[in-house]
């Protein structure tokens, strides 16, 4: 009888600890299409999370690597998460994924190039990711990560990164001797379009989105840029219908454009 009861014992305190912890071996939870969901550690946990990324581009060099940076800003640490990245709204993977520090990369149904935690419970880890080649277009990045015991926060991401599609010195061979910014093509253009422009000379440049209303919607480049021509794509899937305007601003000039999106 005794033995019974210490066996009972044993028992309860096992599922005890089960319904406690999280279960942070669950992999290809990130969020992404065609994963097991967005659950990342468990399939319970709430709201209200506090896990952040750094080091994701709004846009992207083809072929660069980014190093990542996953944190959380406040709460308990974070007991582990699913990352990976794919093109556009698809299943298919952008880029590659590779282990940082206090990572390790995935192959599971699902996500074939997924990353987590090598350990359980820390503040801080990174990855790293190599972007796709020149012609993938928006990629999005999916992060789901929980932090504490089974029933504490969740936190799940979307990022996006646009193709930056050329920044080169000239084109056959000439530097531009304007300040230039181009039609955009396609137009009217549904959910991407690219939008080209020129510089004769080095210093800040800034282009923005705009609504007809003159609300800014998305800031697309804002930096220092060499002498050249470029050409960066706007996806524009997550718009309305309608007609947008972008500006270029370079030093005091500003040259503003009309463009037609059509679903």
């Amino acid at each position: 009888m005794k033995n019974t009861i210490i066996s009972a014992a044993i028992i309860v305190m096992f599922f005890i600890s089960v319904s406690v912890f999280s279960f942070p071996s669950y992999t290809g939870y990130s969020g992404a299409p065609g994963s097991s969901g967005n659950c990342a550690s468990t399939c319970h946990g709430s709201s209200g999370g506090t896990i952040q990324i750094s080091g994701f581009p709004t846009q992207y060099t083809p072929g660069q690597a980014y190093i990542i940076t996953i944190s959380h800003n406040g709460g308990q640490t974070i007991r582990n998460f699913n990352g990976s990245c794919r093109i556009g709204t698809g299943s298919s993977n952008a880029g590659v994924i590779s282990a940082g520090t206090s990572t390790s990369v995935y192959n599971t149904a699902g996500e074939t190039n997924g990353v987590h935690l090598s350990s359980n419970s820390l503040n801080s880890a990174t990855f790293n990711w190599t972007a796709p080649s020149s012609g993938t277009g928006t990629v999005k990045l999916y992060i789901a990560g929980h932090q504490g015991s089974k029933n504490d926060p969740n936190t799940n991401i979307i990022l996006t990164a646009t193709e930056i599609i050329s920044g080169i010195p000239g084109i056959n061979g000439n530097i531009p001797t304007e300040i230039t910014l181009f039609q955009n093509y396609p137009n009217p253009f549904n959910s991407e379009t690219i939008i080209s422009y020129s510089v004769p000379k080095q210093g800040n440049v800034k282009l923005d989105i705009y609504n007809v209303a003159g609300e800014k919607m998305e800031t697309m480049v804002d930096g220092y840029k060499e002498s050249g021509y470029y050409m960066i794509a706007w996806d524009a899937s997550n718009y309305a219908s309608g007609v947008y305007y972008y500006r270029l601003t370079v030093g005091d000039r500003d040259i503003t454009k009309r463009m037609t999106l059509l679903k």
